[in-house]
């Protein structure tokens, strides 16, 4: 399942996308998510964070790594659990009035899960923009 949306921010590139990738903020933007903990204390590529999400009403750990990192272009974060792998691709691009975000979440679920993918992909688009909006309320704090 593959979500894209674009949205807009105020701030310059490199803060937003920071911002973003920094999953230390994730739950001030997603208030599905229940829990989040660096491992790592200094945010950069490599930063990893063990994130509990919920998946088919239960909650799940996911080890979210940020894979791809270039301040102010483009960041990717993959994050891996039991039960499915997610991909959230992140890039960045300076407007006239701030920075345009192009955000698309890959989410690749496990045997026998992938075969519900057509019914599970109407919930995960609620989730997806729920957070969406979450995200540019936060960042335009």
């Amino acid at each position: 399942m593959r979500f894209e949306r674009q949205f807009y921010s105020a701030k310059p590139p490199e803060e937003t996308l920071r911002l973003i990738a920094d999953f230390r903020n994730l739950m001030s933007w997603d208030d599905s998510v229940h829990s989040v903990t660096p491992r790592d204390e200094v945010f950069s590529q490599g930063a990893e964070y063990d994130v509990r999400v919920p998946f088919s009403g239960n909650p799940i750990e996911m080890v979210y790594t940020v894979t791809a990192y270039e301040p102010g272009v483009r960041a990717v974060l993959t994050g891996v659990a039991a039960k499915a792998t997610a991909i959230d691709r992140i890039e960045v691009t300076t407007t006239d009035t701030g920075t345009r975000v192009d955000y698309a979440a890959e989410i690749r679920l496990a045997f026998p899960f992938n075969l519900l993918d057509p019914v599970l992909a109407i919930g995960f688009k609620k989730t997806v923009d729920h957070a969406v909006e979450g995200l540019v309320r936060f960042l335009s704090a």
